[in-house]
C-alpha cells in the first residue's frame, strides 16, 4: 500500500489522513499541535514535528499558503508532492522553476472550524477534487493521485492552473467577499435573522488567515471579478433610482432562471 506523508494535520490534511489511514493506506502526518498529535495517536496515525526519515510514495502539504510557499522554495526532493491549496498558479510556477514534481490539488470541500475540529473524513464524498499537472508528472503518478482522491471518495477533475484560479474566484474567492459585506451590513441585527440571512453569511465565517491568503495569491482575478460586482450594483442602484424595476426582472429572471 501507498506510503503517504500528510505535512498538517489540519481540517483538510487531517481529515484526508484519517480517512487515507482507514482505507489502508500507510499514512503518517507532520504536525507540532499537541492536540492534533494527542487525537492522531488515539487513531493510530504516527505523527512526526518534522518530515521523518525514509521514503514516502508522496507528499501531501496541506498548510497555509505562505507555509507551502516557504516549503516549496526550499524542499529539496525527488518525492511527488500534492498541495490541497485553493490557489494554484503561484505553487505550480515555483515548483516548475526548482523542478519539482507537483500535481496542484484543490478538494471543493471544508468547513469552517479549524484544527482537528473541523476534521470530518466523508467531507470529500461527492465533491469535485481539482488536479494540475506539473512537470514531470508521468501516467503512472497521474493514476496514483487520482486513486487518493477516489479513495476520498471525491471526483477528480484535472485543470488548467490558471481556469482553476480564475473559476474558484467566482465560485468561492469573491463571493466570500459578498458574504462578509452582507454580514457587515446585517451586524447588530442578526437576533432578528432567519435562515436566509444564515446561508449568505455562512461564508464569510472561514478562517481569516485563509482568507487573507486567498486575497494575496488570487488577487488579480479577485479584482477582476470585484470590478463586475461592482458595475452591475451600481446598474441595479440606478435602475431602482429611475423606477426601472422592469428592467431590473428581467435581470433577476436572467440570472435564476
Amino acid at each position: 500500500m501507498l506510503k503517504v506523508l500528510v505535512i498538517g494535520g489540519g481540517c483538510i490534511g487531517g481529515s484526508m489522513a484519517i480517512k487515507l489511514h482507514r482505507r489502508g493506506y500507510n499514512v503518517a502526518v507532520v504536525d507540532v499541535d499537541k492536540g492534533i498529535v494527542e487525537s492522531m495517536n488515539e487513531l493510530e496515525i504516527p505523527v512526526f514535528p518534522e518530515k521523518p526519515e525514509g521514503d514516502f510514495d508522496i507528499l501531501i502539504l496541506a498548510v497555509p499558503m505562505k507555509v507551502e510557499e516557504k516549503i516549496l522554495k526550499s524542499i529539496e526532493t525527488d518525492t511527488i508532492l500534492m498541495d490541497v491549496s485553493s490557489v494554484m498558479t503561484p505553487f505550480m510556477k515555483i515548483a516548475e522553476e526548482r523542478g519539482l514534481k507537483l500535481v496542484g490539488g484543490h478538494p471543493m470541500a471544508g468547513n469552517e472550524r479549524r484544527g482537528k475540529d473541523g476534521w470530518d473524513p466523508d467531507m470529500f464524498k461527492d465533491r469535485v477534487f481539482f488536479l494540475s499537472r506539473g512537470n514531470g508528472i508521468d501516467e503512472k503518478t497521474v493514476s496514483m493521485v487520482e486513486n487518493i482522491v477516489l479513495t476520498l471518495e471525491a471526483i477528480p477533475l484535472w485543470i488548467n492552473p490558471k481556469e482553476h484560479d480564475r473559476i474558484v474566484s467566482k465560485i468561492s474567492h469573491t463571493t466570500y467577499l459578498l458574504s462578509l459585506m452582507a454580514r457587515a451590513i446585517g451586524k447588530n441585527y442578526e437576533r432578528f435573522a432567519g435562515p436566509g440571512y444564515e446561508s449568505t453569511t455562512r461564508l464569510s465565517k472561514q478562517n481569516m488567515d485563509m482568507v487573507l491568503d486567498i486575497a494575496f495569491y488570487n488577487r488579480k482575478n479577485i479584482l477582476k471579478d470585484l470590478d463586475h460586482v461592482l458595475k452591475t450594483l451600481s446598474w441595479i442602484r440606478k435602475l431602482m433610482e429611475c423606477d426601472e424595476f422592469g428592467e431590473l426582472e428581467n435581470f433577476i429572471k436572467e440570472v435564476v432562471e
